[in-house]
């Protein structure tokens, strides 16, 4: 992967996540910058470290690219150009070789495209591709935060929220001898769950607000039908009148949690 990087790209920088092989001793003779983790911190958090040497070293554009073997560092130039020519801010390598990719991946991107693309707002393709080009702008605007495989999910989101501009352009893959760090169930778990939490967190009178009044309502209608049946026939409908106090008290609960992440948005805004 150096090797064939090395001749699109002023500098090499490899993360190394906590292996404990010779990974960094080798990418050092090679003649890559090699930044450590003393531990395995995952995707997210090897990116926020190589996106930061970036800023720090004031770097115009960056490329990042998975090391598992999938992709062809030689298609560098094509994934970098459009940010080079101005025309993006950040470019996805769009993994289009027919039939290169397993079945069961192709269903499980695709659902995952469609669960980024309408939390960001636009469409993308191929969101979990670790294959992309960054501006200098997008390294300014994102953050990497997520420390996961959700980081990929993540930095598109944010990078629509900010106004920047994603493209994404049609790169090589191979999937033969490569093997899969995690399930794909696992994979998908992750993103998924960041991409539900996040939505509610952004919108959590909608989310939580909302069904927790509409919980409260319901709860009280049941309450009333419990009263308004002991007083014709001095029976108390025990199990209606569980359902109301249930009710009730999950819905005051999303209402105040909709609420508390509402005013902690607007605080940590200011």
């Amino acid at each position: 992967m150096i090797v064939r990087a090395a001749p699109h790209v002023r500098q090499v920088v490899v993360i190394d996540d906590g292996s404990t092989d010779y990974t960094a001793k080798i990418a050092e003779k090679m003649g890559a910058t090699v930044i450590r983790h003393e531990r395995n911190l995952g995707k997210g958090a090897a990116l926020r470290s190589g996106m930061a040497f970036a800023r720090e070293k004031g770097f115009k554009a960056v490329v990042a690219i998975d090391t598992d073997g999938q992709s062809d560092a030689s298609e560098i130039p094509k994934v970098i150009q459009p940010v080079l020519d101005g025309e993006a801010d950040v470019v996805i390598g769009v993994r289009s070789t027919p039939g290169a990719m397993p079945r069961e991946r192709v269903i499980g991107n695709r659902l995952l495209d469609q669960a980024t693309s309408r939390k960001a707002g636009v469409k993308l393709e191929d969101t979990q591709s670790g294959f992309r080009a960054y501006s200098e702008r997008a390294l300014r605007a994102l953050d990497f935060t997520e420390k996961g495989m959700a980081v990929e999910s993540q930095t598109l989101i944010d990078a629509a929220k900010a106004g920047l501009k994603i493209i994404g352009v049609p790169v090589s893959t191979t999937y033969e001898g490569i093997r899969a760090k995690r399930s794909r169930l696992a994979h998908g778990s992750e993103v998924l769950d960041y991409v539900l939490s996040r939505t509610v967190v952004d919108s959590p009178l909608l989310y939580l607000g909302m069904p927790g009044l509409i919980a409260v309502l319901v709860g009280i209608g049941a309450g009333a039908l419990v009263v308004n049946t002991f007083f014709q026939t001095h029976l108390i409908a025990t199990g209606t009148a569980i359902i109301s106090a249930i009710l009730i008290i999950a819905g005051v609960v999303a209402m105040a949690t909709g609420l508390i992440l509402k005013f902690l948005r607007v605080q940590m805004s200011k």
